[in-house]
């Protein structure tokens, strides 16, 4: 009997040893499953399940995007990554509206009279004299660009522009018209004209390859730097009529084509709203080439007075300045931008220097600094540029 009281009694301590154990682990459990939230006692963190894991992974994503640089327009779908450029290709065309100078080209002047034979003076210019000037005219630049990891791009551009000047002018005998451009060795009394008209045509053609490089990229600015290679081709043609009872007539060609390497800098500083811009761009290119030179004179009478051609290897520098202000889309998706341009070719055969080359037979430098001149172009530029 005492045996079994004992036995008993055992076995109800283990039952409530092990009830006991039970309850307390539910008492400390750290949350509670089911039906109730996910809500932790004090002192125990919260658990991390799926849900709670994705929430804090975009979290931590979006304070780090606004704290980049490209990035802190905080809210916006467009500001989704660290890098300054968040797009994969650009597109861009531009309009031209420039003025080459330097240029202009004497042709002929009027006189008081013919004289026979020639004197040794110069003549008394009685009337304007007959120049071709170029003027504004409209030219284009298109071009794509390729990022390449958000803080560097290569970028392909053509750009062309085509000039072309005409101007005549006339007089009433017994004066005429002495020819500006002819071989002086050639003049003789029926040389001299009551009509001339000439025209000049200067055309170029350039294609830029550039490797370019973010250097600082905030907010409320952009600077980059740029290297990369150009092709450039320009040609200057010239025509000049003079006519009286018969028509004499110069011609003269100027070709160059060079390539070499091109250096610049381009930089943007924003608004605070990021809508409105103004920019800069400088670039300097060294171009290796030839120029190849033709002139001629002929008459109606005679098809060959003067023939000859002259060539030469040159590095021709470029140089180019641009500013202006622009607008751009919340996304920078669509910019467009207006500014004024300057462009400088240096070391360049140009055609009234030629001309006076081939008068005076002087090809040579530096004796007469015929054929190392400056030719310069400006004036304005719209440029409208799609990124995506």
């Amino acid at each position: 009997m005492k045996t079994r009281f004992m036995f008993c009694m055992t076995a109800v301590a283990v039952v409530m040893v092990a009830g006991g154990t039970q309850v307390f682990a539910q008492q400390m459990a750290p949350y509670v499953t089911g039906a109730y939230s996910e809500v932790a006692p004090v002192g125990y963190a919260a658990p991390v399940t799926p849900a709670s894991a994705s929430r804090l992974q975009d979290s931590s994503t979006y304070n780090a995007a606004s704290s980049c640089n490209a990035c802190n327009a905080v809210g916006r779908e467009c500001c989704c990554c660290c890098d300054c450029w968040g797009h994969r290709v650009a597109v861009w065309g531009e309009g031209l509206y420039l003025k080459a100078r330097d240029a202009e080209v004497a042709y002929g002047v009027p006189i008081d009279g013919p004289i026979a034979p020639q004197p040794a003076d110069f003549p008394i210019q009685i009337g304007r004299v007959g120049v071709v000037d170029q003027d504004y005219e409209p030219g284009f630049r298109f071009g794509v660009g390729f990022v390449l990891d958000g803080w560097s791009s290569l970028n392909v551009q053509y750009s062309r522009l085509e000039s072309v000047s005409a101007d005549r002018i006339e007089t009433a005998a017994p004066n005429v018209i002495r020819s500006l451009v002819s071989h002086p060795g050639t003049l003789t009394a029926a040389q001299d004209f009551l009509v001339a008209h000439a025209s000049h045509a200067i055309q170029f053609d350039l294609i830029d390859v550039d490797y370019r490089r973010v250097i600082s990229c905030e907010t409320d600015h952009q600077l980059l730097l740029l290297a990369g290679v150009r092709y450039g081709q320009l040609s200057q043609n010239f025509a000049a009529d003079f006519i009286n009872n018969g028509t004499e007539t110069v011609l003269t060609e100027i070709d160059f084509d060079g390539v070499g390497l091109r250096l610049g800098m381009e930089g943007e500083r924003y608004s605070r709203g990021g809508r409105l811009l103004v920019y800069g761009k400088a670039a300097a290119n060294l171009l290796a080439g030839t120029f190849t030179a033709d002139y001629r004179q002929f008459q109606s009478y005679d098809p060959e007075v003067v023939n000859t051609t002259w060539e030469a290897g040159r590095i021709v520098p470029v140089m180019e300045l641009e500013a202006g202000i622009g607008l751009q889309s919340p996304c920078k998706t669509w910019r467009v931008t207006s500014g004024y341009v300057y462009n400088s070719w240096s070391n360049f055969v140009k055609t009234d220097h030629f001309i006076k080359a081939v008068q005076h037979n002087n090809f040579v430098e530096p004796a007469g600094d015929e054929l190392d001149q400056t030719l310069t172009f400006d004036g304005f530029v719209l440029r409208v540029e799609g990124r995506f």
